[in-house]
């Protein structure tokens, strides 16, 4: 990669929160990385730890020249969608790479991921990644009848037949251009991804082992009650379909009895005021017909409806 036009600009984006035993880790890969051209954003979404400040010194330690690349946002605690979206709002680069800051990157990681996407013309590239639990590494794959084809692979999610997670996907920053940000710390993921894969022309599949995703760190969203997480994921996957209510075709059309009865499931068993926060959901759940292949069976499906028929005539 010696040229100007295979070297594009790649913004790699970081939200920390609460990281400080993590974020040297973290960074020392992201400043190992062999590729040229990144600009490294990190988004302090209101520290109440030392994280900044391991931050400062790790970068501190940096050739100058790598130290202009680098920028660190403070803001108020909104979030983990909203950190994300202010680190993308303030990118430049061709592509764009999320890291979460409990995690790390091969040193090759990105001149990889960008000689694929140049080389494939691909809007974004899914890479496989390490899992790594106190005592053992796993290397994790999506499978490749997924990745080759964006629409299937965007109904994946919400079967957790492929994953979601925005962190293993390489895509061009344009994707995320008007992009829908979810309120809550729960699948938001799932969202962000639903909408650059409705938008990809083109998905491939780079079967290396690039990232190690940190199972040992308890991150924040997932201390919370399962309850709490469920009844928020059903929340921000409403939204999403709200937000794109009255378009067809968009990212979610093609989704809206999984998104519904996912949520209906979510506000039966976890919080049923979920169904008056929605008004429309109750109806909406009563008229889809007991239908096979959803996340949701058969099953859970008809439990569904017996309650609404109860409690929602």
């Amino acid at each position: 990669m010696n040229t100007a036009s295979n070297t594009p600009l790649v913004s790699v984006i970081v939200p920390m929160y609460g990281v400080e035993n993590y974020i040297a880790r973290c960074a020392e890969s992201l400043f190992a990385q062999t590729y040229p051209s990144i600009e490294f954003i990190f988004v302090d979404d209101g520290c109440k730890d030392r994280s900044v400040d391991v931050l400062r010194g790790i970068l501190g330690k940096q050739e100058p020249a790598l130290q202009a690349r680098v920028r660190i946002i403070s803001k108020e605690n909104g979030g983990l969608p909203h950190a994300r979206k202010t680190g993308l709002d303030a990118a430049s680069g061709e592509y764009v790479l999320h890291v979460d800051s409990d995690d790390w990157l091969e040193p090759t990681a990105v001149e990889k991921l960008v000689r694929e996407a140049v080389a494939t013309e691909a809007d974004i590239v899914v890479y496989d990644f390490w899992k790594e639990y106190p005592n053992r590494s796993k290397l994790d794959s999506e499978r490749d009848s997924s990745a080759a084809d964006p629409d299937l692979f965007r109904h994946r999610l919400y079967t957790y037949k492929s994953y979601g997670y925005v962190w293993n996907k390489f895509c061009r920053r344009s994707l995320y251009d008007g992009v829908f940000v979810p309120k809550y710390a729960m699948h938001e993921d799932i969202v962000f991804s639903t909408q650059i894969l409705y938008k990809a022309r083109k998905v491939v599949h780079l079967k290396e082992g690039l990232y190690h995703y940190d199972r040992t760190v308890s991150a924040s969203a997932t201390r919370a009650p399962q309850k709490i997480r469920r009844v928020n994921s059903a929340r921000n996957l409403l939204d999403l379909y709200l937000h794109f209510e009255g378009q067809d075709p968009s990212p979610v059309s093609d989704l809206r009895e999984e998104i519904f009865l996912r949520a209906a499931w979510a506000g039966l068993q976890h919080d049923r005021n979920l169904f008056k926060e929605y008004p429309f959901l109750a109806p909406a759940v009563r008229d889809i017909p007991l239908t096979p292949g959803y996340h949701i069976g058969k099953i859970r499906q008809s439990l569904i409806k017996l309650f609404l028929l109860t409690h929602y005539r």
